[in-house]
């Protein structure tokens, strides 16, 4: 017990330190600071300047050049109302900002906040992940397997909200595989951590509704979508398309309010083309591969209980409605999903490696006895 306990930790330690000390410093850190600083009532050049003034204290000059050279960067560091209209990508992450706000309060910068709390998150998302697999016939040696797979070092250190909503996203699976009730109030609170995670509530709460727990269910999912309209509509997000066009279609433009919508079909199918391109020689496609595979091969013997639903069935459903509506190659997105997919892949071979070796046991056993 307390060698499994000491690799679960050991792994999150190690996840923890990474993003510490190796935070990728991404162009969102920029947004994010922005947003805080637009939270507490800077507007304009005040803006600007007390945002890209943080940004230069917490990075290297060459990092800071990075972060505002190209005609995009260049124009949101130099117009300050270029990033004012960024802002609303990025406000509606409700959860993420507060505590960046929150973290500045006891004496962390806002730059700084936005991956320390990457690293924490993930580091706690490594241990539930732990947490899930000792639920399975998985070793827990396989952990850091699974971690390095599926991507936990690069959500420890990106300035995303990503690592918070991996970690809330394998919470809530966790006690819908054991039972609890907590995964009615993180269904409920998803979109406060991510807007697109409203996904993962409507299929958590679909599981439970179709199981009996009718009224939390509808419950947390009214809730989810209450909060889905009311963060949208108070941060003046640009809605869906804006947010398809901005990404996927031309070059960013660095005034999305301005964004023309594309009435071109190509437009739209271009992107999920080069999704698939890309997702071929991504590690992610062989854990695709390898639990379709399994799960064709081993149809018949494969029990649809309530583990199946949170390691294959939801995670598998929210990858693929996920990346129909926003066809984008950062798989960050899907760290959590991918990672149980994964183990419940491995739990599976575990089983069929295992009723392998019985079958031999007995074929041996029945020759000795003749």
């Amino acid at each position: 017990m307390v060698f499994r306990y000491g690799i679960l930790a050991a792994t999150a330690a190690i996840i923890l330190l990474y993003g510490l000390l190796k935070p990728h410093h991404n162009w969102d850190m920029i947004a994010y600071v922005a947003a805080s600083y637009s939270k507490d009532g800077f507007r304009g050049s005040d803006l600007t300047r007390e945002t890209y003034e943080e940004i230069r204290k917490e990075v290297r000059c060459k990092t800071f050049s990075q972060l505002t050279t190209g005609k995009y960067r260049e124009t949101v560091f130099a117009d300050p109302s270029s990033l004012e209209q960024q802002i609303p990508f990025f406000s509606i992450r409700v959860g993420y900002i507060e505590l960046i706000r929150l973290l500045k309060n006891i004496g962390l910068s806002y730059a700084k906040s936005t991956y320390v709390i990457s690293a924490i998150f993930a580091s706690l998302s490594v241990f539930v992940l732990g947490l899930i697999i000792l639920k399975t016939a998985v070793p827990i040696g396989m952990l850091p397997v699974v971690v390095a797979v599926a991507g936990y070092t690069e959500l420890a250190a990106l300035s995303t909200p990503d690592a918070m909503a991996c970690f809330f996203s394998l919470l809530g699976i966790y006690s819908l595989m054991t039972g609890g009730r907590l995964v009615f109030l993180i269904a409920a609170f998803l979109p406060l951590i991510r807007t697109d995670f409203i996904v993962l509530s409507g299929l958590l709460m679909g599981y439970t509704y179709l199981h009996g727990n009718r009224f939390l269910s509808l419950f947390s999912i009214l809730s989810s979508v209450s909060f889905y309209i009311l963060i949208n509509k108070l941060h003046g997000n640009y809605g869906y398309l804006t947010l398809f066009n901005f990404t996927f279609v031309g070059s960013l433009t660095p005034y999305p309010a301005d964004i023309v919508i594309s009435h071109k079909a190509g437009d739209y199918l271009i992107p999920y083309a080069l999704l698939l391109e890309n997702l071929i020689f991504h590690s992610h496609s062989v854990i695709y591969v390898l639990s379709a595979y399994l799960l064709w091969l081993k149809r018949d013997q494969i029990k649809a209980d309530v583990n199946f639903y949170c390691l294959l069935g939801i995670p598998f459903v929210f990858n693929i409605t996920h990346m129909l509506l926003f066809p984008t190659t950062h798989y960050r997105f899907l760290v959590f999903s991918i990672s149980l997919v994964l183990v419940w892949s491995l739990a599976l071979l575990g089983k069929l490696d295992r009723h392998e070796k019985t079958g031999r046991l007995m074929a041996n056993s029945g020759l000795g006895s003749q």
